[in-house]
């Protein structure tokens, strides 16, 4: 690898952030580099790099506007096409919501050679405190500071856990974490693992959850459990409440995970008290015009499907009468889901305009 395609510090001293993105999922990742900035501390320098492939120019300047009036905030876009030419990514899996540049996590040690910790951060959060608290965890001990996915732990399936104890090798399947925020130590991981051997797990083990399945696998006993609060999924109280430090990922989260289909950008997450988050830095953000856009769009189509999504809801809630056990868990849920979308869709039909997200009244 040749000098130029490596990524030299910004400052001698700063919490250095990584995110992975391509140009479908701009709007979280803007609203996320704003969050960043908007808790900065003006004691402490930031290196935000977003590694891509060939990302959009415009979408460039726009992140970097967001910091113009901050020196101790650096924005980057580096293009990792020199990585992607050695090795072939057709072979790597993906899925309808996760792209190629999930695995673009898989080069950063590479790649940042001259850092010895970074913090990743998926696109689709909003940081709510100083990062800079998290990334002086103590990890010199392990590969990561990572939190447990509490929603694959307690819905994991029978083919699921026997994937993770046996093509993972992970007979503690509690200990299964998401890749969403990780503070990695990159001296220890490059000391045991080349490049080359993550491409081929990658490989190997990447068919269910892609690269989050191979760090799990690598990294196995040799993490740093962080509080829930620190990568918290959409704040979902259900979930949290049996889980130690629980009540804070509700109530005082640090960062807000929107994991899923329902972004909320979209109408089938935006009305969800944790999207409330995602909306105080969108409309303060240079793209905030095209995301309510997005958000109207979405909503008006939401409406036009009414009769439909009350059909879906009757069949719903036949299933979650019929069936026993999990499946009748899953569908109960979904149920409830969209009961509570019925009632957004309907307040759109009477309100409007003011019912979007972005309008105090529509919280009310």
């Amino acid at each position: 690898m040749s000098e130029h395609t490596l990524l030299p510090p910004v400052f001698k001293r700063a919490v250095p952030i990584v995110f992975g993105a391509d140009d479908g999922f701009f709007i979280p990742l803007v609203v996320c580099i704003q969050s960043i900035v908007e808790n900065a501390s003006a004691d402490e320098c930031y290196d935000i790099v977003v590694l891509a492939n060939r990302f959009n120019e415009k979408y460039t300047a726009l992140l970097q506007s967001i910091a113009e009036d901050r020196n101790n905030v650096s924005i980057r876009v580096h293009d990792v096409e020199p990585f992607l030419q050695q090795w072939d990514m057709s072979k790597l899996k993906t899925g309808h919501r996760l792209s190629l540049a999930t695995y673009y996590r898989l080069f950063i040690p590479d790649l940042m050679k001259d850092y010895h910790k970074v913090l990743y951060i998926d696109g689709d959060t909003v940081v709510l405190e100083d990062p800079a608290v998290l990334y002086g965890t103590d990890i010199s001990d392990c590969y990561a500071g990572v939190v447990r996915d509490y929603n694959i732990i307690r819905d994991m399936s029978m083919s699921f856990r026997h994937h993770v104890q046996q093509v993972l090798q992970m007979p503690d399947t509690g200990a299964y974490f998401n890749a969403g925020v990780l503070l990695l130590n990159l001296d220890l991981i490059r000391r045991d693992f080349s490049l080359s051997f993550l491409m081929e797990q990658a490989e190997l083990k990447g068919a269910k959850h892609h690269d989050q399945d191979v760090l799990n696998s690598l990294f196995y006993g040799k993490v740093r459990f962080l509080p829930p609060r620190y990568n918290s999924m959409w704040q979902n109280e259900e979930l949290y409440a049996p889980v130690a430090g629980g009540n804070d990922a509700v109530h005082h989260p640090a960062i807000v995970h929107y994991p899923g289909g329902g972004k909320p950008w979209l109408k089938g997450g935006a009305f969800r008290k944790a999207a409330a988050h995602f909306w105080k830095y969108a409309v303060c953000c240079p793209y905030a015009a095209q995301i309510k856009e997005v958000c109207r769009q979405d909503c008006a189509r939401s409406v036009e499907g009414y009769a439909a999504q009350r059909r879906q809801y009757v069949w719903y809630f036949f299933l979650s009468l019929l069936l026993f056990g999990r499946k009748r868990r899953h569908y109960a849920e979904k149920v409830r889901a969209m009961r509570r979308s019925l009632a957004e869709t309907e307040k759109l039909m009477t309100k409007g305009e003011a019912a979007l997200p972005w309008h105090e009244e529509s919280r009310a």
